[in-house]
Parts: C-alpha cells; sequence; structure tokens
C-alpha cells in the first residue's frame, strides 16, 4: 500500500450540494477500489494563480489516501471525466505505507497538541492580523470590480 494526495481544484460556481456530491463520489472511488481515505480538507474558494478554463477562481480541495497505483489511475479517469472539476495533480507520498503507524503517529501529535501551551512567542501579533483583514478587503474589492466588467 502506498500514501497519496491528490489536490485538485472545482468550479466555484457549483452549489453546495454539487460540491457535496463531488466530494461523495470521489471518497466512493477511493473506498471501492480497496483504498483507506486519510484526511479530506477543502481550503475553500481562492483566486487562481492564471484563468483556468475561463475561470479566476476555484475551490481547493486536498485529499490523502492509501491505495494501490490502480486506485489512483481509476481516481484520475473520473477526475478527468468530471467537467466539475478544473485540475488536479496526484503526488506520492510514501513508497511503503502502514496504517497503524499512521494512527500512531497521528494519536501522538494530537496528545502533544493538547498538553502544549501557549507561550508570548506562538501568540499572534495584531500588526499581522490587520494586514491580514486589509489583504482579504483588497481582494474583495478587486473581485466587485470584476464583477463589474463582466457585466
Amino acid at each position: 500500500m502506498r500514501k497519496y494526495e491528490t489536490f485538485f481544484i472545482l468550479d466555484p460556481d457549483l452549489s453546495d450540494e454539487a460540491n457535496a456530491a463531488v466530494d461523495e463520489k470521489l471518497k466512493t472511488v477511493v473506498s471501492s477500489n480497496g483504498g483507506t481515505l486519510l484526511s479530506y480538507a477543502s481550503w475553500g474558494k481562492k483566486k487562481l494563480a492564471y484563468p483556468v478554463k475561463k475561470r479566476i477562481r476555484g475551490h481547493y480541495v486536498l485529499m490523502e489516501y492509501a491505495g494501490g497505483p490502480k486506485l489512483v489511475a481509476e481516481l484520475e479517469r473520473n477526475m478527468r471525466l468530471d467537467e466539475r472539476l478544473l485540475k488536479f495533480i496526484t503526488v506520492k507520498l510514501e513508497e511503503r505505507f502502514d496504517p497503524e503507524k499512521e494512527e500512531a503517529r497521528r494519536g501522538a501529535a494530537q496528545a502533544a497538541a493538547e498538553t502544549e501551551e501557549v507561550t508570548p512567542e506562538k501568540e499572534s501579533f495584531p500588526v499581522v492580523e490587520q494586514e491580514e483583514e486589509q489583504l482579504s478587503a483588497m481582494d474583495e474589492d478587486v473581485d466587485a470590480s470584476e464583477e463589474e466588467d463582466e457585466s
């Protein structure tokens, strides 16, 4: 068994139900081909670096799973056929994957995170938060101006 991650971008105009349908379809492909889904993280809608299929935004998703090479081939075949997906890439993370070791590693990491205390060095700084708010406001302004240009 090998460990893979697939990063893909969905059409941002899809409804929540359509996003859920794509999520369920891909999860089903992994499980029906003898794979194990390790994590499925939706990163939300973000601006693309360059237009893809005439879209400037996309819904980013990262999926980690374990399985064989046939699983990857079947998953990518399904992604190519689905017009709701704009782009995808699959990366092999580990050649030999042991699910028991992964479970033990995640348990240890979670226990360490629970016992870790917040120190002054780890606190967030208000200046950084202000800059992030300003950047998100500027991103919204750009989106609004792009919508006006389209109409």
